[in-house]
């Protein structure tokens, strides 16, 4: 996907609402950091982020994507403001450490997130499937499915960093509950059920970081 316009336009727009790139940052529910990156074209948000700041702006995602966006003060051509841009991200690339820090400080569930990202969770895995698999009885036959929990586990590392519900790994999740409880206690039917969540759980999930992305836009 071709993204070479994003940066100019989110920083075009952010200007003609007159926000800082925290202020920006705070209405949408990410770092600062992300901001800047996102405007130096260094880092592209996910789909979900994107939506938000195409609704946010009132403008269609590809325009933002692909077209150059003017803006009443015709930031994107003004040499002065191209300038200011430059001093602006050149002072936030000096400060990203020390905000991390910061952040992690005054967030505890922002440094939780950075913690918890950061445990060698597959190391762990195979270590817990090698103890199983020596001293529990069919450890070997059904320890495996502990591997499953790998992705789910950095899925909901990213759901507390980006305080998103949709970027947990539901179906995977429902596949080692699935595979688990039905190789113990052979009740593969009518266990199979459960993914019949899977298509509830996103649309639920979904409405719940609207509305908490909204509850953060109106305060």
């Amino acid at each position: 996907m071709t993204q070479s316009y994003f940066g100019d336009n989110l920083y075009s727009l952010r200007k003609s609402r007159g926000l800082s790139q925290d202020e920006f940052a705070e209405s949408l529910g990410v770092s600062r950091q992300a901001v800047s990156k996102w405007e130096r074209n260094e880092a592209y948000p996910d789909t979900e982020n994107l939506i938000a700041i195409a609704k946010f702006f009132d403008v269609k995602i590809d325009d933002l994507i692909n077209t150059s966006i003017n803006t009443d003060e015709s930031i994107t051509t003004d040499t002065s403001s191209i300038s200011a841009r430059a001093t602006e991200c050149s002072e936030n690339d000096s400060d990203d450490e020390d905000d991390d820090e910061e952040d992690q400080e005054s967030n505890p569930k922002s440094a939780a997130s950075y913690i918890w990202d950061s445990v060698p969770f597959a190391i762990i895995a195979t270590i817990a499937y090698l103890i199983i698999g020596f001293f529990v009885e069919r450890g070997w036959e059904i320890g495996w499915t502990i591997f499953l929990l790998v992705p789910v586990y950095y899925s909901v590392t990213d759901c507390i960093r980006q305080k998103s519900f949709s970027n947990f790994n539901y179906p995977v999740f429902v596949t080692f509950i699935f595979l688990l409880f039905g190789m113990l206690y052979s009740i593969w039917h009518p266990l199979w059920i459960i993914y019949l969540t899977i298509p509830v759980y996103y649309p639920i999930a979904s409405a719940i970081d609207r509305a908490i992305r909204n509850k953060k836009q109106n305060k």
